[in-house]
């Protein structure tokens, strides 16, 4: 009879440890994020000719959930007399009209666009004015877009700067070091023409000229 109480207690053991719905420790993996869409920060744009502003996009998965760290966006202008766009995505209004920013995304196999529609109102400037730093080593603005002809004048402070444009076709001729003056440079032609200041490190600029 012992015996038999022994072998009854374990077969209730085992149908104990078996019963409770155990998957023997198998973790079953979250779903991989697959790219459903991607969403810019703006649906339109309305810009004057000449004004800036940049686009930020977020991609989201099948769940609507932010894929964090997704890059590789491309931005591209139907328009490019009207308005272009960097590869960073800062778009720049040039001409009076109606542009399209194409955006594109391609994540593990799977591409998504999107659009923003942009309006761009008045003209280029023919005259901008660029103030070289005497607090900070930088230039404001740094980034100006200019009608062909037109010109661009540099006010040097107490502290000492130069602006050279490198070896970039057309662009005008650099200005030496130069201190409590005002410098201008005619533009003309049309080019992206980067400039620096040889004195400090990251102190930098650009004339956009369509």
């Amino acid at each position: 009879m012992r015996r038999r109480f022994v072998l009854l207690g374990l077969s209730a053991g085992v149908l104990a440890c078996g019963g409770g719905g155990d998957d023997g420790g198998v973790v079953t993996p979250p779903p991989t994020s697959v790219l459903e869409s991607i969403v810019p920060s703006v649906t339109t744009l309305a810009l004057n000719a000449g004004q800036r502003q940049t686009i930020t996009v977020t991609a989201r998965d099948q769940a609507n959930a932010t894929i964090s760290g997704a890059s590789g966006y491309t931005f591209t202008s139907s328009a490019p007399a009207i308005a272009v766009v960097s590869t960073a995505g800062i778009v720049t209004g040039l001409a009076a009209g109606t542009a399209t920013i194409n955006i594109s995304l391609t994540l593990n196999g799977v591409t998504k666009t999107a659009t923003v529609a942009t309006t761009v109102t008045g003209a280029l400037p023919t005259t901008a004015t660029v103030v070289a730093g005497t607090a900070a080593n930088d230039f404001t603005p740094n980034f100006v877009a200019l009608a062909r002809g037109g010109t661009v004048t540099w006010q040097f402070g107490t502290v000492t700067h130069n602006v050279e444009f490198g070896s970039t076709a057309g662009a005008p001729a650099g200005i030496g070091n130069t201190t409590n003056a005002n410098v201008a440079r005619t533009f003309a032609n049309a080019g992206n023409f980067a400039y620096t200041c040889t004195l400090h490190a990251n102190q930098n600029g650009a004339v956009l000229v369509p």
